[in-house]
């Protein structure tokens, strides 16, 4: 039986509870919360031990896996308090928002003895899973471009709103453009060249446009990402991948929301590797658990077995941010932007 630590107990830490309620083989042991409501939420919940921060959990709680769900500010300082006490760690995206602490988790995660991933959890969405086995079969030639879209209405679901303050969340950019930018630079390689335009919402949060070319893969890209839409809208994400035989197109808001469409006519719907787990009300902008669980399960196995994560690695998670970095540049200085 593996035991578990969460630190961060709102939308995504009850997201990956509701994952780990799945296992067999897992237990929650202790959650971490700055928050009095939430400890007792997670308390009344789980029947597990409750802390006010991680390092009381360290030392009060046995635990064999720490799960980083707090702030993004506060990913490297709850990663690195993992580690030192010689346990797996999994965080949720991003890393961190700036290079340097990013070097210095992946220096920490190289002398360590226990794994450690950050939750890109779009590599183990069901749909980007199929668009991802589509592209290396080579059934529809090579990449052209690469276009994704992820918006949302405002996210209120923060304690104390920390996801509107830019310099605590990185803003619309890290919170979910780096989705996007992560799963294009995996599909096309990372590209040479972003610029980038930014806006700020009425009533909070920002949207950013971002053209990104000369993709190692000799494809471009575009992506847009919105989280300053009005109450109400529904969330949604697309992509559209076009190829030299064809093309495939993902839309969340469409029924089937995959389809593949080969040059030669046929479309079709392909088989997509969605996990029965069904949804949980965790209070963000998605219900649905597919690749939270497919992320979960995953980081599990390889604790289990010793490997390493390798559908996200360490290096790949920095990339994203060095990606996200350059587009944020882009937009505050209106130039491009070479990476």
């Amino acid at each position: 039986m593996l035991k578990v630590g969460i630190v961060g107990y709102g939308f995504m830490g009850r997201m990956h509870a509701a994952c780990y309620d799945t296992l067999d083989d897992v237990e929650i042991k202790a959650v971490v919360d700055a928050v009095p409501a939430k400890r007792s939420m997670a308390a009344e919940a789980r029947g597990c031990a409750v802390f006010e921060n991680s390092a009381a959990m360290l030392e009060g709680a046995d635990m064999d896996i720490v799960d980083v769900c707090s702030c993004t500010g506060a990913h490297e300082e709850h990663i690195l308090a993992g580690l030192a006490h010689g346990k797996h760690v999994i965080c949720e995206k991003p890393m961190s928002l700036t290079l340097e602490s990013c070097d210095r988790i992946i220096a920490a995660a190289r002398s360590a003895s226990t794994k450690v991933m950050i939750a890109q959890v779009l590599r183990f969405w069901p749909e980007y899973q199929a668009v991802r086995k589509l592209v290396r079969s080579g059934e529809l030639g090579g990449v052209q471009w690469v276009s994704a879209r992820r918006l949302s209405s405002v996210p209120t679901w923060s304690e104390s709103n920390w996801i509107l303050d830019v310099g605590a969340s990185g803003g619309a950019v890290f919170d979910i453009h780096i989705h996007d930018q992560d799963f294009i630079a995996e599909l096309i390689g990372p590209p040479k060249k972003i610029m980038a335009v930014r806006t700020l919402g009425c009533s909070g949060g920002d949207s950013i446009l971002t053209l990104g070319w000369e993709h190692t893969g000799g494809a471009n890209s575009y992506a847009e990402a919105s989280s300053s839409l009005p109450p109400g809208f529904p969330f949604n994400m697309s992509l559209l991948v076009a190829c030299e035989r064809g093309a495939i197109r993902f839309d969340s808001a469409r029924t089937p929301s995959l389809v593949v469409y080969p040059a030669g006519g046929g479309e079709y719907v392909p088989e997509i590797p969605a996990p029965a787990v069904g949804s949980a009300k965790a209070g963000g902008n998605i219900d649905a658990l597919g690749g939270y669980f497919n992320e979960i399960s995953y980081f599990v196995d390889c604790v289990k077995t010793g490997n390493s994560p390798e559908v996200i690695t360490l290096e790949d998670a920095r990339q994203a941010v060095r990606i996200c970095l350059a587009v944020r540049e882009s937009a505050a200085t209106g130039n491009v932007v070479d990476l």
